[in-house]
Order: C-alpha cells, then sequence, then structure tokens
C-alpha cells in the first residue's frame, strides 16, 4: 500500500495561497520601484526647471518667464508631494502583504512538515512490518528443516 497524506488537498490549497500571496507582494514591490523612479524623475526635473528659471532670473528675462518657471516648479512640488503619498502608502501595502505572505508561507510549511513526519512513520512502519515477515518467513523455513 502506498504512502497516502490525509491532508494533501490541503496542503496544496496552501501552496497555492502562499504562491498568490508571493506574487501578490511582488506586485507591490513592482509598484513601489517603479514609484520611486518617477519620483525620482520628478525631482530631477523639479531640479533642472530650478536651474533654468535661475538663469533666466540672472538675465534680463520677462516677469511671464520667470511666472511660467515658478508655475512649473509648484506643479512638479504638487506631483511630487503625489508621488511620495502614494510611495508611503505602497510601504504599507508592503507591509500588510508581507504579514499575509508569512502566514501562508507559516501554513503551508507546518502542513508540508505533517507530511514528512507521517511519510517518514509510514515508511518506518512498512519497514518492520516487511522485517516481521521476513522473520516470519525465516522462522517457518526452520521448523519445516
Amino acid at each position: 500500500m502506498a504512502f497516502r497524506f490525509e491532508l494533501a488537498t490541503l496542503l496544496r490549497l496552501s501552496e497555492i495561497a502562499e504562491q498568490r500571496e508571493e506574487r501578490l507582494l511582488g506586485d507591490i514591490q513592482k509598484q513601489i520601484m517603479q514609484s520611486r523612479g518617477a519620483l525620482e524623475d520628478l525631482r530631477v526635473q523639479r531640479r533642472r526647471l530650478a536651474v533654468e528659471r535661475d538663469c533666466c532670473i540672472r538675465q534680463v528675462t520677462a516677469a511671464i518667464e520667470i511666472q511660467s518657471f515658478d508655475l512649473g516648479l509648484q506643479r512638479l512640488g504638487r506631483l511630487e508631494a503625489n508621488s511620495l503619498a502614494d510611495l508611503v502608502k505602497l510601504e504599507g501595502q508592503r507591509g500588510e502583504q508581507m504579514l499575509r505572505y508569512k502566514a501562508a508561507y507559516g501554513k503551508r510549511e507546518l502542513l508540508a512538515g505533517i507530511r514528512t513526519d507521517r511519510r517518514k512513520s509510514y515508511c518506518e512502519e512498512q519497514t518492520r512490518r516487511e522485517q516481521s515477515m521476513m522473520d516470519d518467513n525465516f522462522s517457518s523455513r526452520r521448523r519445516i528443516e
């Protein structure tokens, strides 16, 4: 008789749940990396625009151009603040998702450990049975002789 683990279906469901949580964690991490990249791009644009505005201020420039630079800097500042808020929100989601993933991982590890223990017990029992049969066969042969 082959080894049969009664909780195999539950173990498989736990594996699927762990994979799903890991995939969601990966998606959040990807979003964080994209958000950080976008935030850095905004910061670079803002610095570049500030340098251009400073150059215009040193030269004879119409006030409307300087005002345009200032409006652009304000807009980039708002975008940067929003991007930073999104990043903080994503970091929080990542923390929550990490907890869910760890829980799913722990459940799967627990079931896998139970399966390993039961398989080991099963193999030991099979070995005892086989040894007992061999002993009985040996005893039977000695009686016949």
